[in-house]
C-alpha cells in the first residue's frame, strides 16, 4: 500500500482528504455555526464577498492566513471596495465588524477551510 501511495504521489496524484464539495459544505456549516452566513456564502454575494472569491484573492499570498484571521477577530473597513470591482461583484457592506464570538482557534479553522476552496 505504501509503495502505491508513493507511486501515486510521484505521478502527481495527491489526496487532500476532502473533495471540493466537502470543503464547501464544511465552510457553509462553519459559516452558519459562527454567524458568518449573515454576510457571506461560498458562492454568492450576501452583504460581503463570497468565500470562494476571498480564497481566490488570498490563496498563495504571504501572510494570507494571518491577514484573514485578523479581519475575523478585529474586523475591517473598506477592504473589499476595489477588490469587488476586480472580481465584478457588488458588495453591500463597507466594513466587517469584529467577530467577538469567534476565538483565534476557530478563526484559524475557518480561514484554513476558506483557503482550501476550489477557485477555478
Amino acid at each position: 500500500m505504501r509503495k502505491l501511495l508513493i507511486g501515486l504521489a510521484a505521478a502527481g496524484i495527491v489526496f487532500s482528504g476532502a473533495s471540493a464539495g466537502d470543503v464547501a459544505q464544511q465552510v457553509e456549516k462553519l459559516a452558519k455555526e459562527y454567524g458568518c452566513s449573515g454576510c457571506h456564502s461560498v458562492d454568492k454575494v450576501v452583504a460581503g464577498p463570497p468565500f470562494r472569491i476571498i480564497a481566490k484573492e488570498y490563496k498563495g499570498k504571504p501572510n494570507a492566513k494571518e491577514t484573514l484571521v485578523k479581519s475575523i477577530l478585529g474586523g475591517s473597513m473598506m477592504k473589499w471596495q476595489a477588490k469587488a470591482r476586480k472580481y465584478k461583484i457588488k458588495i453591500k457592506m463597507a466594513y466587517m465588524p469584529a467577530q467577538h464570538g469567534v476565538n483565534k482557534e476557530k478563526a484559524e479553522k475557518i480561514v484554513d477551510l476558506i483557503l482550501k476552496l476550489d477557485t477555478k
